[in-house]
């Protein structure tokens, strides 16, 4: 038995385990130093007063440039470490990083908005002071599963598929996307090619999680309903996933939402149930339960292949 190729899996469930470990909060990530940065460099670099070619043409140099700059500092470090499983680990470390929310034992009623839009807001450009309790728990959910789709599953996805280069290049991408993020009208123009780019690059591990999170129901629906709802998505690999994580819990998700004031409207998806407080933590465990999935398959894949 060749071990030599399980050697992925080994560091892969390594830093899984020990990036899934409370040992900081979350505010402390590696990735936060690197959204300090994007943002800056896109209060830099994007003007309002640029025509919408030069602000699309601003963004792709942007991209580019901080890619590079990226990978030449992943490149120091792998020099430096110089083992290649220690170098891939402390990688993988910085680019996975889980998101949850955490709520108290006891229901608090309306009291707990503050609790949750505190959790929330930092990572979604939603405007969240106005939603209901309900509404609050239906971002919580839509916010987890397109988040951890995108930190974990992704990641995942390219590393096994790839490598940790290609790992590096996506989340590198998706950072930029996230903070130059092209709903907002100051970054519509400049913002588009991160936006684009991570839409081709999420798209397999979301429809991959979608059917993942399909097989986990209860009671399987019509993969017609689940298309239909899709394609009236503004995207079709999100809706697809978020579809199939309504469909799996027997909530609905989906639904207008404010951006900056501005309301703009969403198709719903899934069942017509509101999402209740329960569903939270009903949407991090079938969460989790899709990442043991994940690499039980991906063990099974790579055991066969050292067996071979």
């Amino acid at each position: 038995m060749n071990w030599t190729s399980m050697q992925s899996v080994f560091i892969l469930l390594t830093a899984i385990v020990i990036a899934r470990l409370p040992l900081y909060p979350p505010r402390f990530h590696p990735t936060q130093l690197l959204n300090h940065l994007f943002s800056a460099i896109a209060d830099k670099v994007n003007n309002a007063q640029r025509s919408p070619q030069q602000q699309y043409i601003a963004g792709h140099l942007a991209m580019i440039t901080m890619l590079g700059f990226i990978l030449i500092i992943a490149a120091v470090i792998q020099f430096i470490v110089i083992e290649a499983i220690i170098f891939e680990l402390v990688l993988l470390l910085c680019l996975l990083q889980w998101e949850k929310v955490s709520l108290p034992k006891i229901d608090l009623g309306n009291l707990e908005k503050q609790t949750i839009i505190s959790q929330i807001q930092p990572r979604t450009l939603r405007d969240l002071d106005q939603l209901s309790l309900l509404g609050l728990h239906k971002a919580s959910i839509e916010n987890m599963c397109l988040r951890n789709s995108y930190q974990w599953f992704a990641v995942i996805f390219w590393y096994v598929c790839l490598g940790i280069w290609p790992a590096i290049i996506y989340r590198t991408i998706q950072l930029i996307a996230h903070n130059w993020n092209s709903k907002l009208p100051v970054n519509h123009q400049f913002g588009r090619p991160a936006a684009s780019l991570l839409r081709l690059l999420a798209s397999p591990a979301h429809l991959i999680l979608a059917c993942t999170l399909r097989g986990l129901q209860r009671a399987t629906s019509p993969l017609s309903n689940l298309t239909k709802q899709a394609k009236q998505w503004h995207h079709f690999s999100s809706g697809f996933l978020l579809s199939s994580f309504a469909y799996s819990l027997a909530i609905q998700l989906g639904g207008p939402r404010k951006y900056q004031g501005a309301m703009q409207r969403f198709s719903q998806l899934g069942h017509t149930q509101p999402a209740q407080r329960d569903d939270i933590k009903r949407a991090q465990q079938k969460l989790t339960l899709a990442l043991i999935v994940w690499l039980c398959f991906i063990s099974a894949i790579y055991l066969l292949i050292a067996i071979k």
